[in-house]
């Protein structure tokens, strides 16, 4: 059941509006890789969305790292530009979830499953919902050019981040299990 809303002061109102502009802008012509082609923020929205649920909207910071979390690694955003922007709190959040793309693809995917369980609570929740976000878009749009064992993998690997990010939040971790679930026999009645 969602909380009902509480009304934000001007300050955080303020700042939750510059940050989706900020993200919105930055992220500008960037689709998602589905067959729908999705506008990426799309994507932004529904992480930050799913982490201001899991945490009844208590944590304006982890709701801000959410919507920015992919601004460093998919955009020419720096940290310290986020700092400046929106404070070290966030910049450092962002950092956190940040896969350092000088790394090969497969090393990246593999420092992500050994540094989940190391990773600070709303790190872990920005983790957790970027993966429901993910198997969700590969279960309704997939990739065109995925075949169903490229899909697999993806499923696979995403529990096993996952698994160093559960004891986090019990709710967000039971919509990625059903988001799994949901997105396997998508995957095996398409077969």
């Amino acid at each position: 059941m969602t909380p009902p809303l509480q009304p934000l002061g001007a300050p955080d109102l303020l700042l939750m509006t510059r940050v989706v502009d900020f993200a919105a802008l930055r992220h500008r012509g960037q689709r998602r890789k589905g067959a729908a082609e999705e506008p990426y923020f799309n994507h932004l929205a529904e992480v930050a969305f799913l982490v201001a649920q899991a945490t009844e909207g208590r944590d304006p910071i982890v709701v801000l790292g959410a919507l920015l979390h992919d601004t460093i690694e998919d955009t020419q955003t720096t940290a310290d530009e986020l700092e400046a922007e929106f404070g070290a709190e966030v910049a450092l959040l962002v950092a956190e979830v940040t896969d350092d793309k000088r790394l090969p693809k497969a090393q990246r995917k593999q420092l992500q499953v050994e540094n989940a369980p190391h990773k600070s609570d709303r790190a872990k929740l920005i983790k957790l919902a970027d993966k429901i976000s993910n198997l969700r878009g590969i279960t309704h749009s997939p990739p065109a050019n995925w075949d169903l064992e490229r899909k697999q993998e993806y499923f696979a690997w995403a529990a096993r981040v996952v698994d160093g990010c559960r004891g986090v939040n019990p709710w967000l971790e039971m919509v990625f299990d059903q988001a799994h679930r949901d997105g396997l026999a998508r995957l095996a009645a398409d077969e």
